[in-house]
């Protein structure tokens, strides 16, 4: 009896054994598990820093920004630019002020990232829009125009992107017409890098020069129109247009190559409209 009850005592003490290994190893390969998992999220969340993106169609094109990685995922929000539009449809927008600019000059530097064909601005180009100031970091150029009027795309877009605080930006955009000759694209058109590259100068550029005369301009909250299309934007589309010939504005497309957003859906937003 007496055996048999230590050969009992003895299987116990084995099965207990047995059975903590065993939810120590689980626990192990639990935790495993949920390192993995997390390491995975946290590179997730960074893979957007060379991620890659285009204008055209395809896997990492515009209807697909939004699932290349986590930080591209605004590019599927319901406040994003470009936008049509509708001249029918515009509010009146009696609380909007002229822009007070406050441009000088800055030395040309001319950047092409791949995306597009951009000019740093020196600091202190600012500019005040309905009370606030922002200051003018850079403009750039998109073929076709990423807005549209009345459903009709314009040859050329410049946007001249101005900066308040990192949650609020304010993006002027002209359109740019077949016409005379445009006096930048004459000085500089045969310096653009058409691929990869920069060109810099201490010659300077008088920036009021590039803008129309009249200020009318389209208002409406909106985003960045590239990656990772920030919901941050104030969007002030002037109505008029300034000219290019159809020469440089082939030329200066041929170089872009296309390198248009879209239209994205209105949406429940407001488009208003400033008279000057």
């Amino acid at each position: 009896m007496k055996t048999n009850i230590s050969l009992l005592t003895i299987i116990i003490t084995l099965i207990f054994f047995m059975s903590c290994n065993e939810t120590t190893k689980n626990k192990k390969e639990n935790t495993a598990d949920n390192q993995t998992a997390r390491l995975k999220n946290k590179g997730a969340k960074k893979d957007c820093d060379n991620a890659h993106w285009s204008h055209h169609k395809g896997p990492d094109g515009p209807e697909n920004w939004k699932n290349i990685c986590t930080g591209f995922a605004t590019c599927g929000g319901n406040s994003q630019s470009p936008i049509n539009i509708n001249t029918k449809k515009l509010i009146s927008g009696t609380e909007l002020e002229s822009p007070k600019f406050n441009y000088y000059k800055s030395k040309v530097n001319i950047i092409n990232n791949s995306h597009t064909v951009q000019f740093n601005i020196d600091k202190g180009n600012k500019i005040n829009l309905n009370g606030k100031n922002y200051e003018l970091l850079q403009f750039h150029y998109h073929a076709l125009s990423e807005h549209t009027v009345d459903g009709k795309h314009f040859p050329l877009e410049v946007h001249f992107v101005h900066k308040h605080s990192d949650s609020d930006y304010a993006v002027l955009g002209v359109m740019i017409v077949e016409g005379k000759e445009n006096a930048l694209f004459k000085k500089y058109l045969d310096k653009f890098p058409t691929s990869k590259g920069e060109y810099k100068s201490d010659e300077m550029i008088d920036l009021l020069s590039l803008l129309p005369k009249n200020k009318s301009y389209y208002y409406y909250n909106g985003s960045l129109t590239t990656p990772p299309c920030t919901e941050v934007v104030s969007w002030y589309v002037l109505e008029k247009q300034i000219e290019a010939s159809a020469e440089q504005i082939e030329k200066f497309s041929t170089i872009l190559n296309n390198n248009y957003r879209p239209v994205m859906p209105l949406n429940n937003r407001e488009v208003k409209i400033y008279k000057e």
